[in-house]
């Protein structure tokens, strides 16, 4: 009976890593062939920043090259719908009934195995091999498996012991979007990585990837306002004869961070050794723009830091604002669901934003400032800082 190791994978891009996992199950299960699989991208899930099935598939039929027993297949990115592992396996072993199927998975998905669909039939079709980098992980990796064969005592499952090897796809990936991409040369095959270069892949994040994700992880509502300022941004932007494609991007980005509970914005402000005033540890929601940039920076390999300076202060403000900050700073107050009593009114500070954008802006600052103290809110001081900027200037 051949032995056939499974090692799927979003693959975007696939590096040596994978590759050398490959090698490692091969070696230490005796197996024949390792089917490597780029995995079908379900619906529910965020795409953002990965690639097309095409591209995919391509750079996983060229790193299988280097390998004669390694295979690259699109069995699962011909199926339709959703893709389960458990589906895939009993498909498998249907169209290939003399094969023994060995189904590969990191440290961190064999502990997290027995939330998969449909476990236990996983565990019938196949051999489950776990896979560790020497060390800790080693132990973690180990102890899964034996708290996986207790619960599953006829299942056949093992361990793939790896030497630690210090890349991720998602590393990879911010190294190409950040403009360092020699960085991580070494550890792509030249063939995937030519490819990369010819088609000038993973080198900017565009407006449109940003929407896709905001709208998979915001509230509709909140998205549907992130949306409204990012175009808001961009019109005050080109009215000043600015790039109304920063002001979109910092538009789309500024409330990425809102969902957030206030507990959590101050945890991972500590967590990130992001500075926290004492007004904003006591008003954790004030920290969400902080917050924002700095997943924009993380997450959404953002680099302006024009763009994530925006982000930052877009609920407070700051002395000295840009016109992208004065931009995205306005579009956040004047968006059209907002619906806010303000003196002068919101459509006549809305007029006022394309003739005199600074004028706007002073007025933003004047009613929230009194919206606050009426309502007996603390005030941060970086906005009574601004407002004393602008108040000289307008003062009635």
């Amino acid at each position: 009976m051949k032995k056939i190791g499974i090692l799927g994978g979003t693959f975007n891009p696939i590096h040596n890593g994978h590759l050398a996992l490959g090698q490692a199950a091969m070696e230490q299960y005796d197996l024949e062939e390792i089917w490597l699989m780029p995995s079908k991208l379900p619906p529910h899930k965020s795409h953002f920043a990965i690639l097309s099935e095409e591209y995919r598939l391509t750079m996983t039929k060229l790193a299988a090259q280097i390998n004669k027993n390694f295979i690259a297949s699109d069995f699962e990115l011909k199926r339709e719908g959703l893709t389960y592992t458990a589906d895939t396996l009993e498909l498998l072993t249907k169209e290939y009934p003399d094969y023994k199927f060995y189904f590969i998975v990191g440290g961190d998905s064999l502990i997290k195995f027995k939330s998969w669909r449909r476990p236990e039939r996983i565990l019938e079709l196949a051999t489950l091999l776990g896979a560790g980098r020497a060390g800790y992980e080693e132990s973690a990796v180990k102890r899964a498996a034996k708290d996986l064969q207790n619960q599953f005592p006829k299942a056949e499952i093992g361990t793939i012991i790896l030497n630690d090897y210090p890349i991720s796809s998602n590393e990879i990936r911010e190294a190409f979007y950040t403009g360092a991409p020699e960085r991580v040369k070494q550890y792509l095959p030249e063939s995937v990585w030519n490819f990369l270069q010819q088609h000038n892949l993973y080198t900017k994040i565009s407006y449109a990837e940003l929407d896709a994700e905001m709208a998979n992880i915001l509230p509709r509502k909140r998205y549907l306002h992130s949306v409204a300022v990012a175009h808001l941004a961009a019109a005050y932007a080109v009215s000043m004869g600015y790039d109304p494609e920063r002001a979109l991007i910092a538009g789309i980005l500024h409330d990425c961070a809102k969902a957030y509970s206030d507990q959590q914005l101050v945890e991972d402000c500590d967590r990130f050794h992001l500075p926290v005033t004492k007004v904003e540890r006591r008003n954790g929601f004030l920290l969400h723009g902080k917050v924002g940039a700095f997943y924009a920076k993380t997450k959404y390999f953002i680099t302006d830091e024009e763009i994530l300076s925006a982000i930052s202060y877009h609920t407070t403000g700051h002395p000295g604002m840009t016109d992208l900050e004065k931009a995205v700073f306005l579009a956040d107050y004047l968006e059209p669901f907002r619906t806010q009593p303000t003196k002068p009114e919101l459509n006549t500070i809305r007029t006022i934003a394309f003739q005199d954008i600074d004028k706007a802006v002073y007025l933003a600052l004047k009613n929230t400032l009194r919206y606050l103290n009426d309502s007996g809110q603390e005030t941060d001081s970086t906005t009574e800082e601004t407002m004393k900027q602008y108040y000289s200037r307008y003062e009635e």
